[in-house]
């Protein structure tokens, strides 16, 4: 199962929630939550499983969008990203102290959202399992890292994000510089390696049981010393994983 990334947009200007809300569904991203002050963003990452802010700072309230911020990073631990008509060096100073995925300046194009957003995603998920960071410059189409994110790996599809379950996966097939991964629901292509992706994948629940094959163990119907039976599929057991293949599967 592949599930949307859910973006949660804090603003209490109606017309600039919706137009932020409008340009996030032309970049496929359908999942979009509004909400126009402190109390109704709390209890909306109280209810869903939301992955990534993108907050305004001044709102009509006590409590700002940086109140939000200091939640989102000491509780619930997901990336935001500030929307701001305000670039001065105190305003500056005090977002700095969040620790933002970014700074979005209104005017903001729908090209700068996007980077914006796939820039967030990217270099949170991937801050404590890989070394790459990517920065304004990058382009996001030449990463080929999958992150894995509480059980979901981030596969990039057109032009967003998808979470794929990790435990729906059952095999991953490498072909060249691409490697299929097949879930019950369907199969995804992308640019990578086996090397990579199992270090992205359960210890104990993923071999590598051959150069072209990793399964998942807990969808293995039978096997011999030298295949596997993973969903009426025969995939073969090369001769150096064997006893670690069986010792797994003992288990």
């Amino acid at each position: 199962m592949h599930s949307s990334i859910n973006i949660l947009i804090l603003e209490d200007e109606l017309i600039l929630a919706q137009d932020l809300f409008e340009i996030l569904n032309e970049l496929n991203y359908q999942n979009v939550f509004m909400a126009r002050n402190y109390e109704q963003a709390i209890d909306l990452l109280e209810e869903y499983s939301i992955d990534l802010a993108l907050l305004d700072i001044n709102l009509k309230a006590t409590l700002t969008g940086i109140d939000v911020a200091h939640q989102l990073r000491l509780k619930y631990r997901i990336p935001f990203i500030f929307v701001t008509s305000y670039s001065d060096s105190d305003t500056i100073y005090e977002v700095k102290q969040t620790n933002p995925s970014g700074f979005l300046i209104k005017p903001y194009t729908k090209e700068m959202v996007l980077a914006s957003v796939e820039i967030a995603l990217f270099n949170f998920a991937n801050r404590n399992n890989s070394n790459e960071y990517v920065t304004g410059n990058s382009k996001i189409k030449d990463l080929e890292s999958i992150p894995n994110v509480n059980g979901y790996l981030l596969i990039k599809e057109k032009n967003r994000f998808v979470k794929v379950a990790v435990e729906d996966i059952y095999l991953l097939i490498s072909d060249k510089n691409y490697v299929e991964i097949v879930t019950q629901d369907r199969k995804y292509i992308i640019r990578n390696s086996l090397k990579k992706l199992i270090e992205q994948l359960p210890h104990g629940s993923f071999i590598k049981c051959h150069k072209q094959y990793i399964v998942n163990l807990k969808y293995v119907r039978s096997f011999t010393p030298t295949s596997l039976l993973v969903n009426d599929i025969e995939i073969p057991i090369s001769r150096l994983a064997q006893e670690e293949v069986v010792k797994l599967l003992m288990k």
